[in-house]
């Protein structure tokens, strides 16, 4: 009678786990569909002829899923080629550069001891987070257009360069890292850049890809400062070539959202490739997404 009673307990307990696992899975599921709902969306509408979306009731397909015809205006009507090379130029260099200065940065903050260091951390690296960069536009902007870098790459990409959330991040990991490492290889006779070279970087991918990923996906959405920087066409980014797409009386929609799901692109194979990397990056840095 015992053995009877325990076994029907574990099987309700069983039952019971089993439900609240099919609950959550169904509310993943759902809440899955909701995200990315927005994103299938313009897919979809991409592939619709300019009639289509605004036929009423509503249809979420397409009548053909095989209309390319805006794709291949969004290249007829502007230099998108252009305008995605120098968004890749901008994101990609300034991703480099970050990733350097902000690894860089952050092995100072991390394993070195030196006078205000965490006055200069908290104060300057974490004030600076909590800046909007709205404020400082105008300043930047006078001090770019002086030293002659308005309309170039190294003008756009600038502001972008440096990052203090970057250092956060890098700091943030290298502390995890021994000492006994660094140690070792101080005895061994390697300099700090070459420790930094030959120790930090490699032991750092997960939480450089992370930034990396992050920063990148940040410098290709960037809006405010190229519409600022840029005043010729040919240094147009996406993002400012997407608003040439829209006119003063009539705007369709269908052009639009084929040239904007061609400019996410880059960032869902980025994605793809470190995403491993990046969970494993946030995971170990504290950063939950």
């Amino acid at each position: 009678m015992i053995g009877n009673a325990s076994t029907r307990k574990m099987k309700s307990l069983m039952n019971t786990k089993r439900l609240q696992q099919s609950v959550l899975i169904i509310m993943i599921v759902i809440g899955a569909i909701i995200m990315a709902f927005p994103f299938i969306w313009m897919v979809l509408t991409s592939l619709k002829h300019s009639d289509e979306i605004y036929r009423l009731p509503v249809t979420i397909l397409p009548d053909d899923f095989l209309n390319f015809e805006n794709y291949v205006t969004v290249f007829e009507r502007q230099p998108f080629l252009r305008f995605f090379l120098n968004s890749f130029i901008v994101a990609s260099s300034s991703t480099m550069v970050t990733l350097f200065f902000s690894s860089l940065a952050g092995y100072a903050f991390a394993k070195f001891e030196f006078p205000g260091k965490e006055v200069l951390f908290f104060v300057f690296i974490l004030a600076a987070l909590m800046i909007p960069f709205e404020i400082i536009v105008i300043p930047l902007y006078l001090l770019f257009n002086r030293l002659g870098l308005v309309n170039t790459y190294l003008g756009i990409m600038g502001p972008a360069m440096l990052s203090a959330f970057g250092i956060f991040i890098m700091r943030q990991f290298i502390v995890s890292i021994p000492n006994d490492y660094l140690d070792a290889a101080r005895i061994d006779g390697l300099s700090e850049f070459q420790i930094f070279l030959r120790i930090i970087i490699p032991l750092s991918v997960p939480a450089l890809a992370t930034l990396g990923t992050i920063k990148f996906i940040w410098t290709w959405n960037e809006f405010l400062w190229p519409l600022v920087m840029v005043t010729s066409e040919k240094m147009r980014t996406v993002t400012l070539g997407l608003s040439t797409y829209t006119g003063m009386w009539h705007t369709d929609y269908t052009i639009i959202t084929a040239a904007a799901f061609l400019s996410v692109i880059p960032m869902l194979i980025i994605y793809l490739f470190l995403q491993n990397f990046v969970i494993e990056g946030m995971t170990m840095t504290g950063v939950k997404g």
